[in-house]
């Protein structure tokens, strides 16, 4: 093809036809130009298309983990649930505007802490971010997806309070656990030692563990753990699952707009 076109301009130039060897080289230059043109096209396209998928693959791995976050979600809100409405019994019965039998009070109040720790999935979103891919997203995605974030980061704090609510209070908490022996039933399957048995001293009688319950102290000290563990539970189910739900959302409207 490039001898053809040199021996055109070769036969111009001998028969003296500057004006349309002019008009050649124009021709020649604009075939070039839209060739080089036809080219970026397609490499941009070809960009294009790959940026694309990898974008559609970001948006269905965020999916996957999120939707293994809201089933922890929910699991870790049911149960979390529960024990609160056993703990707001204790409290109503040490208020002394519930009465509950010695059996069950027995039950409630060995729940003291919820034992069962929150695990959430972030790694699709933080190796994104690493890897410069985040950006990709569209703007709603990112907002959403920074939202939640804070909404987990926040949650953290949280779990944190109520840890160190029960760690760093001179012991106090640790020994009214003892005394209610408030301790998760642990499947067996989990040990890793023998169980500890209970020391004497720590055994309460029916009366004992009523007139236990019903003293201020204790009152005071379950309601800050209540408390504690309620945030948890608001925050979990109208923020973190909530915003969770709309992230899943969000992405399914995304990939079916594709």
């Amino acid at each position: 093809m490039i001898k053809f076109f040199r021996s055109i301009r070769q036969q111009l130039l001998s028969e003296n036809k500057f004006s349309k060897y002019l008009l050649y080289a124009i021709g020649e230059i604009i075939l070039v130009v839209i060739g080089i043109l036809i080219a970026l096209s397609i490499n941009n396209w070809n960009e294009g298309r790959k940026l694309e998928n990898d974008r559609l693959k970001l948006m269905r791995d965020l999916k996957k983990e999120l939707l293994i976050n809201k089933a922890s979600l929910d699991n870790h809100l049911l149960g979390l649930q529960i024990n609160n409405s056993q703990l707001n019994k204790v409290i109503n019965f040490s208020a002394g505007t519930l009465e509950l039998p010695i059996d069950s009070l027995r039950i409630y109040s060995s729940n003291l802490i919820y034992p069962i720790d929150l695990s959430i999935l972030n790694s699709v979103q933080e190796e994104a971010i690493s890897a410069g891919k985040f950006e990709i997203l569209s703007d709603n995605l990112k907002h959403q997806l920074s939202i939640l974030k804070d909404y987990s980061e926040s949650r953290v704090k949280i779990d944190e309070k109520l840890k160190e609510s029960i760690l760093n209070k001179d012991t106090e908490v640790i020994n009214l656990i003892l005394n209610l022996s408030a301790f998760p039933d642990i499947p067996e399957r989990f040990y890793v030692q023998q169980p500890t048995s209970m020391h004497p001293d720590f055994i309460k009688s029916d009366d004992e563990l009523v007139s236990l319950i019903k003293s201020s102290k204790t009152y005071s000290t379950i309601f800050q753990i209540y408390y504690l563990s309620i945030t948890d539970q608001i925050w979990i189910k109208y923020g973190l699952l909530n915003h969770t739900n709309e992230t899943i959302e969000l992405i399914e409207k995304e990939l079916n707009e594709k």
